[in-house]
């Protein structure tokens, strides 16, 4: 089975990458040499994962650190020799941080614009029962007509006032309230298994 390829790289590259200055690994790594990759992965991860877990929550970091050698694995990131490896590193650890942290506050408002649903028992409950309900205000949300979705994401999701809203939006502001507060009614309805939705 001669050409089936290895997970990792023999005992020969991991020798030849291992002897690698810094520089000469991640520039390795941008001519595409897997063992350089891998050996890139071993000497960094503890600084970057050490990094990350001081701009995310713990349940962000490992999803953000395999982002950050995902891009150097692809080619996205290519080092330059501009600065040190670990502070190109951490340059694009802090992009991936940056987007995971927008993320995180669109998932976040999403739940603020929820925040009007009635109480759901205890607290034990509520959180066994939070997952599911995101996860019925994000089907809303696909649910809705594209002029509700489109209103409701701008003004709720991603923070626009109704008058800038309505500014992209090409119609009055009157028009933008009227559509979120009918994309509000249908999530609160879907989340709350109730007739109604898309309108």
């Amino acid at each position: 089975m001669s050409d089936v390829i290895p997970l990792r790289p023999g005992p020969s590259a991991q020798a030849r990458t291992s002897a690698l200055s810094d520089e000469g690994l991640a520039r390795a790594c941008g001519a595409g040499d897997p063992a350089a990759i891998g050996e890139l992965f071993d000497r960094f991860q503890p600084r970057v994962t050490r990094y990350l877990r001081r701009l995310l929550p713990d349940d962000a970091v490992e999803d953000a650190l395999q982002a950050v050698f995902l891009e150097v694995a692809r080619g996205t990131a290519v080092f330059d020799g501009r600065a040190a490896v670990s502070t190109w590193l951490f340059a694009i650890a802090t992009n991936v941080a940056r987007h995971e942290r927008r993320s995180f506050a669109r998932r976040s408002r999403l739940g603020s614009a929820l925040s009007t649903l009635p109480p759901r028992g205890s607290a034990e409950v509520d959180r066994l029962t939070a997952r599911d309900e995101l996860a019925r205000a994000h089907a809303a949300l696909r649910g809705l007509s594209p002029p509700l979705r489109e209103a409701f994401v701008l003004c709720e999701l991603e923070g626009l006032a109704a008058a800038e809203a309505a500014k992209v939006l090409r119609t009055s502001e009157a028009a933008v309230w009227k559509r979120v507060s009918k994309a509000r009614r249908a999530i609160r309805e879907r989340v709350l298994g109730r007739k109604g939705g898309r309108r």
